[in-house]
């Protein structure tokens, strides 16, 4: 879940210091999976009770 969390920023971080638009669009998609993966993982870590409800 931590990678995830850092690549999320990594991923907008580099799609910013690229030159075009295309490419940017690109980095802001890849940071959205990241995005889906970590939401997913805080969905299983409360079902499987890993984590409180108020935690997340």
């Amino acid at each position: 879940m931590k990678s995830s969390v850092v690549s999320i920023s990594s991923n907008i971080a580099e799609g910013a210091g690229r030159k075009g638009t295309k490419e940017f669009c690109h980095f802001l998609s890849i940071a959205y999976g990241s995005a889906c993966e970590v939401e997913t993982q805080l969905i299983i870590s409360k079902n499987l009770e890993f984590i409180q409800k108020k935690s997340v």
